[in-house]
């Protein structure tokens, strides 16, 4: 089976963001978060402009939430593996407690296993940013214990 495009891959990422994050949210919130995301991002990373959010939520009939356009496809697969590590933490980071402590694990779970390896060869392993946060969440606590003792 060949591997998916690397537009594919951003656009499976984006609609399992916003699967997992308005079930911890609500549909709106979860829009909002991550088109303001990654108008952010995209001065960072200017391929981001061929990645569209339709937050036309509301209108049940309408097509996809994500349109990716091809041009993502050119991007190195290096600096499309840095843009998707950043989407996935600020994601993390803007939903704070509402996200979850597995919200990367889940991320993780609902990939298929072409995605994940295509994420893998750009740079992005999903595991290593679920340890990430968790030491990171267990840091805060320390340090939070250490200032209420």
């Amino acid at each position: 089976m060949p591997l998916p495009e690397k537009s594919d891959v951003m656009k499976s990422v984006l609609k399992t963001l916003i699967s997992i994050s308005r079930r911890k949210t609500d549909l709106p919130y979860t829009i909002i978060t991550i088109e303001c995301l990654m108008k952010r991002l995209e001065n960072q990373y200017g391929f981001l402009k061929h990645v569209q959010i339709n937050d036309d939520f509301y209108n049940e009939g309408s097509g996809d939430v994500i349109s990716v356009m091809s041009d993502i496809n050119t991007v190195s697969p290096t600096e499309l593996g840095k843009a998707l590590h950043s989407i996935i933490d600020s994601m993390n980071c803007s939903l704070g407690v509402n996200a979850g402590h597995f919200f990367i694990k889940e991320i993780r779970n609902n990939l298929s296993d072409e995605d994940l390896s295509v994420m893998r060869d750009m740079g992005v392993d999903l595991g290593l940013m679920q340890l990430e946060s968790e030491i990171i969440r267990l840091e805060r606590e320390i340090t939070e214990r250490k200032k209420q003792s």
